[in-house]
């Protein structure tokens, strides 16, 4: 087959970038955008056409990166549903697709809260008690997790602890 250049040229940078980092379908359509606007030959069917070819080719699937996002940030960096909602929002994600994804994958925030409580318990001993408390309390909503768990994390650690 014959492609157009500015295809061609849009089609090797995509594979090129997606290479090293995955990408959600709304952030690969930006990065081509503005590689689009650097160079007059690539147009906006060409975009299309090539977004249209990486989803054929497997390499853009947001169910897909829905989940193992939420399975990474499980493993990795604990965090809680809103949180999670929010980073795969930012990245372009649809609503519908998030919610599923939350859906399907067993979150336990509980559990989490405190595992990330227990780990950062020893940075807060040099403060008294109730100030320890509203520290855990801040650091454990950073985290994106539910007043429910929060309370019964913090609860549960200076029950035993202070």
């Amino acid at each position: 087959m014959n492609f157009p250049e500015g295809y061609d040229k849009l089609l090797r940078y995509a594979l090129r970038i997606f290479s090293k980092k995955r990408y959600t379908m709304s952030e690969m359509e930006k990065k081509l955008a503005k590689y689009s606007t650097k160079r007059a030959e690539i147009s906006e069917d060409d975009i299309k056409n090539v977004i249209r070819r990486m989803v054929d080719l497997g390499y853009l699937n947001d169910e897909q990166f829905v989940k193992d996002y939420i399975s990474e940030c499980i493993r990795l960096r604990p965090r809680g549903r809103v949180l999670i909602a929010r980073d795969l929002k930012f990245k372009g994600v649809k609503k519908e697709l998030i919610e599923s994804g939350l859906e399907e994958t067993e979150i336990d925030e509980n559990k989490i809260a405190y595992e990330l409580l227990t780990k950062r318990l020893k940075r807060f001993k040099k403060y008294p008690v109730q100030e320890q408390k509203m520290k855990a309390y801040r650091f454990l909503y950073s985290r994106g997790l539910n007043r429910d768990a929060i309370y019964k994390a913090v609860e549960r650690c200076y029950d035993r602890s202070g």
